[in-house]
């Protein structure tokens, strides 16, 4: 070899190795960040092959496989926590058969007032009793409803977050793909831009799920798994959220998930919420309604004093029950006023009957005993409850509160299990991707090793060039 490519070879050297030592302590510097890849600088022969070596180019260590696992598993746990989250802030209020407060429990203490009443007709303070029972169940009917429309509130709040969050990504995303075109494959800032560009799809991932292509050129596209352009390079479609009746867009694309004839999407918070809206809540909602249209004509119907149009103990806003108006009866619940202790408080009426004109025999029973019997009238309640059409007013309760708990606990178990797997597959993928602190450092070794020996080849060759043109 020639002192010139002597020099060449060891200058190219140096230079390799200050590009690798770069890297190297980048990563090293990167260790903890949350989603850094590790890098590796692959390194190659000059063009000639004797001139010395040269970087290729600037790699990051990204697993596909794991990737796609990491991100699946991501959506699966957001989904599912969603939910979780959204039903635990509604059954917290509702409570649970046993706890003293829930609807069955009021309805429980409600139907023992009419046990103390029949047996002490005459009580004016068993006739309150009732009519304080009456008023307590019926706040808890309410309480819940208004509870549940609060969830539902915060769940379209929720949802207006994530599609503004999905959209902000995708812009983001749009920059960076013209970003990525500006740059020179295989360079330090292509690796930069692909490390963002790898972040955002993480974070995607957790609201909807995808389905992502890359181009030659470093770009990305993302679809949802139905199909669903959400950009495709410097075209963005704009997910949109109706709050009036659920649906999500994608440009003129429909993704609502379990939506009739629409390959909607599977995972991701937007699937848990919309879960929430479309499904979970209109249910829970329809047991409220169909329980307080079971105690409203329970009662009419057990009342003989009452006339055509007369509203019986409970009633729709003082009003008698009107099947066009069934929707959101549960929050507006009320007990007759002329028994309510905040009304006329004229108690003898669950005595002798909500329209008597007058007081009856102190010691007359059989209205009393007509309302009781109505607690064992089978509900019919609608299908759309999930609750059997032959479950009668007296366990309706009961199996309202467990259905909806059990709704929770079913969410509950599905996300405990989903974050552990998600957990698993990130952790996998950071085990796979991620950096090593004791193999760089071995790596920094190496590079200064080949940079002392560049440098010594480099002080060889000065010393021969000088000791030649001494001897000319």
């Amino acid at each position: 070899m020639s002192l010139t490519g002597a020099l060449n070879s060891a200058s190219s050297g140096l230079r390799t190795t200050q590009t690798l030592s770069s890297v190297a302590a980048d990563n090293v510097a990167n260790a903890l960040t949350p989603g850094y890849t590790r890098r590796t600088a692959s390194v190659i022969s000059t063009a000639s092959g004797a001139d010395g070596v040269t970087i290729a180019d600037i790699r990051r260590d990204v697993d596909a496989s794991l990737q796609r696992m990491s991100r699946l598993e991501t959506g699966k746990m957001a989904r599912y926590q969603a939910l979780d989250e959204g039903l635990s802030r509604y059954t917290s209020y509702l409570g649970q058969p046993g706890d003293g407060t829930s609807p069955a429990d009021k309805f429980s203490a409600f139907q023992n007032s009419f046990t103390t009443l029949v047996n002490m007709p005459s009580s004016h303070g068993a006739q309150a009793g009732v009519a304080l029972a009456a008023e307590d169940l019926a706040q808890v009917v309410r309480g819940a409803a208004t509870s549940l429309g609060t969830t539902l509130s915060e769940v379209d709040m929720e949802m207006r977050y994530e599609v503004a969050d999905l959209n902000k990504a995708l812009y983001q995303l749009q920059d960076l793909n013209a970003k990525q075109l500006s740059t020179v494959p295989g360079s330090a800032s292509s690796a930069d831009v692909s490390e963002q560009i790898d972040g955002l799809l993480d974070q995607i991932s957790g609201i909807v799920d995808t389905r992502i292509s890359f181009s030659s050129s470093g770009t990305v596209s993302v679809y949802t798994i139905g199909g669903a352009a959400l950009i495709e390079g410097q075209s963005v479609q704009d997910v949109t959220f109706n709050a009036g009746d659920g649906t999500l867009m994608a440009g003129q694309q429909d993704i609502t998930p379990f939506k009739d004839g629409v390959r909607g999407l599977q995972h991701g918070s937007l699937v848990g919420l919309s879960e929430l809206k479309g499904t979970i809540i209109p249910q829970f909602n329809s047991q409220l309604d169909e329980y307080a249209r079971g105690l409203i004509q329970t009662f009419e119907a057990a009342d003989a004093s009452l006339a055509p149009g007369d509203a019986g103990l409970f009633t729709d806003n003082g009003m008698p029950f009107d099947p066009a108006n069934l929707q959101g009866l549960a929050s507006r619940l009320q007990v007759n006023e002329k028994v309510s202790m905040s009304g006329d408080a004229e108690v003898w009426r669950l005595r002798d009957g909500m329209s008597a004109t007058a007081q009856g025999p102190a010691a007359e029973t059989t209205q009393i005993a007509a309302f009781i019997d109505g607690f064992a009238t089978t509900m019919g309640a609608s299908a759309s409850t999930g609750i059997p059409s032959t479950v009668t007013l007296q366990d309706f309760a009961a199996e309202m509160v467990t259905n909806q708990a059990t709704e929770r606990v079913r969410a509950e178990n599905s996300y405990f299990a989903a974050r552990t797997s998600a957990e698993m597959a990130n952790g996998t993928r950071a085990n796979a991707e991620g950096v090593n602190i004791d193999d760089e450092m071995q790596r920094l070794l190496l590079i200064e090793q080949s940079y002392a020996a560049n440098s010594r080849v480099l002080t060889t060759v000065s010393n021969m060039i000088d000791t030649l043109i001494a001897a000319v």
